[in-house]
């Protein structure tokens, strides 16, 4: 939409001289012009659409009206276009927006158009939305600090189980439960330097998996269920498993591993004490498996159902979000999905939610249900 305005038509006229307007537009960044009074003179496309209401013309306007619908010009702390209009010399800053209910993170670089005496009569504004990178930044900055924390506990009790066995004089009995001690606490190390290493190969698009043809109960889960002993034990929790012994399915046996192994470390260290986790599988008669890790545990709210398996999110306080992105990311290579819903229960049996009357909700434990399906037809490799 070309405004009707003699001054907008002439600067739009030197720039497009100068650099060429369709160049402007197709930068992928936002350019504006602003006077000395913050009025919008000219702005190219990209402006327009990181406005809140980008169908209207913003020439005219003064630039924080637009950007934050505020009624007086920013500090001059947080506006490079202000430091530019005192110093006459190029700025650099950072603006903070919400858009569509998100954040959104703009480096803005502003640089003076002098006139004759040193006057500046125009700055130019440059906009970059580099909201990505700095969630990448945020993102890296907590996975080193869930990586440190996650590490830290076993390579301690490591430390401390390796100077007891060479100090002390032990049974074989007891030097044997502080190796076993020892194994678990490093195979826990193990787990999550090899869910960093996969979320590296997802990061850069490398992830393949090999699917063959294996026994679930066998090849999968007795691994699991014998790695996640300790956990249960130390909050008396425990596993029922109806998973048929039997079931055959063409997997990527190692990977549907890892999806078992965080979903049932979120099972243990946000379920209940003293409750049970339920490990289970139906067969719909459709073109997939189904299976399903239940527990008691806070109920997950409605509107994080879906939010939860998106890439960077975690509701959880100290949770790094990346053992689910792991998963939806494997089982997404499996030709299937995930997802959470409700559930109740009552001493050894999960109920769904849809099965249960509100006057028994009421009276029974909540909990969440994640289930993820497999293609039963995958090829095998």
């Amino acid at each position: 939409m070309r405004e009707n305005n003699p001054l907008a038509d002439k600067l739009e006229k030197i720039l497009g001289e100068r650099f060429g307007i369709e160049i402007l537009n197709a930068m992928g960044m936002a350019i504006v012009v602003l006077d000395p009074d913050f009025k919008i003179i000219w702005a190219n496309r990209e402006y327009r659409k990181i406005q809140e209401k980008p169908d209207e013309s913003p020439v005219g306007k003064k630039c924080y009206e637009i950007s934050f619908g505020h009624n007086r010009p920013c500090t001059e702390e947080a506006c490079a276009v202000r430091r530019t209009l005192r110093t006459k010399e190029n700025s650099k800053g950072l603006k903070v927006i919400r858009r569509g209910g998100e954040e959104k993170y703009l480096d803005v670089y502003s640089f003076p158009l002098p006139e004759p005496r040193d006057k500046v009569s125009y700055v130019v504004e440059v906009i970059q939305d580099n909201t990505q990178l700095y969630k990448l930044v945020e993102l890296s900055d907590r996975l080193t600090a869930f990586a440190s924390h996650e590490l830290k506990t076993p390579l301690a009790t490591i430390h401390q189980l390796t100077t007891i066995l060479r100090q002390m004089d032990l049974p074989a009995e007891k030097r044997k439960a502080l190796f076993d001690r020892i194994i678990s606490r490093s195979q826990h190390g193990l787990k999550t330097v090899e869910n960093f290493l996969i979320y590296s190969k997802i990061k850069a698009g490398e992830l393949e998996i090999t699917p063959r043809k294996v026994n679930l109960y066998r090849d999968v889960l007795q691994r699991v269920l014998d790695f996640q002993k300790e956990h249960t034990l130390r909050k008396g929790m425990k596993f029922v498993c109806d998973v048929p012994k039997d079931l055959e399915v063409i997997c990527d046996a190692d990977y549907v591993e890892v999806i078992y192994n965080d979903l049932l470390t979120n099972a243990v260290r946000y379920g209940e004490d003293d409750t049970e986790i339920f490990i289970g599988y139906s067969d719909r008669g459709d073109r997939y498996h189904y299976f399903s890790v239940a527990s008691v545990s806070e109920p997950i709210p409605e509107e994080d159902r879906e939010v939860i398996f998106k890439r960077y999110v975690t509701t959880r306080k100290n949770g790094s979000g990346i053992g689910l992105d792991v998963a939806t990311e494997l089982i997404r290579k499996h030709g299937g999905k995930i997802w959470v819903e409700p559930c109740y229960f009552i001493p050894g049996k999960r109920l769904s939610s849809r099965a249960v009357t509100q006057e028994y909700k009421d009276k029974m434990k909540g909990g969440n249900n994640f289930v993820f399906t497999i293609l039963k037809k995958l090829k095998e490799i």
